[in-house]
């Protein structure tokens, strides 16, 4: 009896930065959050690695011989435990009982829409303001109306490996991502806290990966991608990042006419999400102290923007059509830009040098996870045979 054979025949250099970041973005996370639950973080911390290195070993031995019903059998399994974990923690945990609010700042957002208050004046349960813009509001309504706006997670991560086989065409690439993701305590966190943080950049990630994968650029489809990169900018700012790495050598490569076009879209289109709230009312959504413009860019400075600006425009002339190359270097720019402004805080005296600290939201490493993810498991190119069993 025959079985194809999936036998790894390149992996490229790319992989070993990006896999180095995903251990030092959940090593944070291990080194924070088992401190403050009175477990030892090292003890932690040295378990967490041995068990990756026990996986990749065990991954470099039987590399050779991988049949595609195995890996079929193990996405299966990788895939339903991650689902069979979010819908765990969506049901014991009582959201109330957090101290993180970028769940209650969505719930109580449509809520007040649905009541016929200002949305932008919604409270969460911790007492702050939301900084989401409208488009993501609206993307969770379906989740609000079915009681429970963290199924948005859920949704994300289902839809997630359905839309890189489309790209993929292969078990081993959509395995190793949902495996990084299963063993990772940043996503977890996530979970745990209802955080839409991680899920607002892989959804940016897929729409990257589709707009990729039909070939679709600013030259032959100037409006459609600005219709997606304006709805996309009404989520967070930070998804300039991205998509501005991944957009602008086709920018560059097209022509005035069709860079226009797009770039009016995606303003227009921008601005139109915002056109309700500021009829509405217009002082709370612009002079409003605690207004999402303002929530959105009170953690960098003008130092930030510039360094980041100059680091995005150069690596996205780097990439050269090739996405795995795309996607490390989208994270490194969103690494570096949480990095940097750590960093600058520090210098000028606004954090201390403890991590451990409130003052640290490394959440915010999150944003770069599902492209180190994607990165990796991009990275192996595998050479299908045959062979006798």
């Amino acid at each position: 009896m025959k079985n194809r054979i999936m036998s790894i025949v390149k992996i490229p250099k790319v992989s070993i930065p990006v896999m180095l970041l995903y251990l030092i973005i959940n090593s944070l996370f291990i080194v924070k959050y088992t401190s403050r639950i009175g477990l030892n973080p090292h003890s932690i911390l040295l378990v967490y690695i041995t068990l990756l290195v026990l996986v990749y070993i065990t991954f470099f031995f039987i590399k050779e011989r991988i049949s595609i019903r195995f890996l079929r059998n193990a996405f299966w399994i990788v895939f339903l435990i991650t689902c069979a974990g979010i819908i765990y923690f969506l049901i014991t945990l009582d959201p109330y009982k957090l101290r993180i609010d970028r769940w209650s700042a969505i719930h109580n957002f449509i809520q007040n829409l649905f009541e016929g208050k200002y949305p932008y004046a919604a409270k969460t349960h911790c007492g702050g303001y939301g900084s989401p813009f409208p488009v993501w509001h609206i993307f969770h309504i379906p989740f609000y109306i079915m009681g429970n706006v963290g199924l948005g997670m859920l949704f994300s991560i289902i839809i997630t490996p359905f839309i890189l086989y489309k790209y993929f065409k292969s078990y081993l690439n959509i395995f190793i991502f949902m495996l990084l993701l299963l063993l990772s305590p940043g996503f977890w966190y996530e979970v745990a806290v209802r955080s839409d943080l991680i899920y607002n950049f892989i959804i940016c990630l897929l729409l990257i990966v589709y707009i990729y994968k039909k070939r679709y650029s600013i030259q032959s489809h100037p409006v459609a991608i600005g219709i997606i990169g304006g709805l996309m900018l009404s989520t967070r700012f930070s998804i300039i990042i991205p998509f501005s790495i991944f957009l602008l050598p086709y920018f560059f490569n097209s022509d005035l006419k069709k860079k226009i076009n797009f770039a009016i879209t995606a303003l227009a289109v921008f601005i139109a999400t915002f056109l309700p709230f500021a009829l509405w009312n217009f002082n709370t959504l612009f002079f409003f102290k605690y207004n999402p413009f303002v929530l959105q860019t009170r953690q960098g400075s003008l130092f930030e923007v510039i360094i980041i600006t100059l680091l995005g425009t150069y690596l996205s002339i780097q990439w050269k059509n090739k996405l795995v190359l795309c996607t490390a270097y989208i994270s490194v720019c969103l690494f570096c830009l949480v990095s940097i402004t750590f960093t600058h805080a520090i210098l000028s005296g606004a954090y201390k040098i403890n991590l451990i600290e409130s003052a640290y939201d490394i959440t915010y490493f999150n944003m770069s996870l599902p492209f180190i993810i994607f990165a990796i498991s991009g990275s192996f190119i595998v050479n299908p045979h045959k062979a006798n069993d």
